[in-house]
């Protein structure tokens, strides 16, 4: 509301000007020049404000980071492919808007810089409330996203990892997409999968983290992951859950 007040006025002052100027032409001229500098001073007022308004903040890093290596590893895996790459979140219910968004740019943007062959499709899972909340999504929810996308070239999943995730795709299925994970709750639902090679890769925080309080991490993204996470392999799961169960986190989101 100010914005227009004050471009209004403005204008105002660059019209009065304009009419004086066969009684002053010194007059005249002023009001315009300062009518003018009014405009342009609101207009750049107004650009400020809408590419940095004074209550953004910065993305979480620690949360920034997952979505960075995620998209390092997928790129890895699909090079030399064309289609759609689909990235599972929890119920809308159960992760902020704002973290979500976080997961969602910092995974999509390194991804796709130079593929224009592949796009992104955001999916997340349906589960009740209570359910969501509480990090007990039913394997269900999830098979239910895999089966909307029959064509997808992988799956990226940062919607924790339920018990028996190694059913998700079909015994009989000729290809399975590669999978990747980020298991935020720090569980070790992911070692069968992992060791059968039907999950790629797992993201899992250290224990002895707390992710909350680090949303503001200074480093190169390598830095901040080796300080935060672990990585697990199909070759590195049983030591990876070995530390994870030598000391057992809180639940976290």
């Amino acid at each position: 509301m100010m914005y227009f007040l004050f471009l209004a006025l403005a204008l105002a002052v660059a019209g009065v000007g304009w009419s004086l100027r066969g009684r002053s032409a010194l007059w005249g001229q002023g009001l315009i020049i300062v009518g003018c500098v009014g405009c342009l001073a609101a207009i750049g007022w107004q650009v400020r404000q809408t590419l940095l308004p004074a209550d953004a903040k910065p993305p979480n890093r620690a949360h920034a980071v997952v979505g960075f290596f995620l998209a390092n590893q997928t790129q890895r895996e699909i090079a030399g492919q064309s289609g759609t790459v689909v990235l599972i979140l929890p119920p809308t219910s159960a992760l902020a808007a704002e973290t979500a968004e976080t997961y969602a740019n910092s995974f999509r943007a390194p991804l796709l810089r130079g593929h224009p062959e592949w796009e992104v499709q955001v999916a997340n899972l349906e589960a009740p409330a209570r359910e969501a909340k509480a990090g007990t999504i039913p394997l269900a929810a999830f098979k239910q996203v895999v089966a909307k996308y029959p064509k997808a070239l992988a799956f990226v999943c940062i919607a924790g990892v339920p018990a028996g995730i190694e059913t998700l795709f079909p015994s009989d299925q000729a290809t399975i997409p590669p999978l990747f994970v980020f298991d935020a709750r720090g569980t070790t639902n992911w070692v069968p999968a992992l060791v059968q090679h039907r999950i790629r890769s797992v993201i899992v925080p250290r224990p002895d983290v707390d992710l909350a309080a680090m949303g503001g991490i200074a480093g190169m993204p390598g830095e901040i992951f080796d300080q935060l996470y672990y990585l697990a392999t199909a070759e590195t799961a049983e030591q990876v859950a070995a530390k994870m169960a030598a000391s057992p986190a809180p639940a976290r989101r």
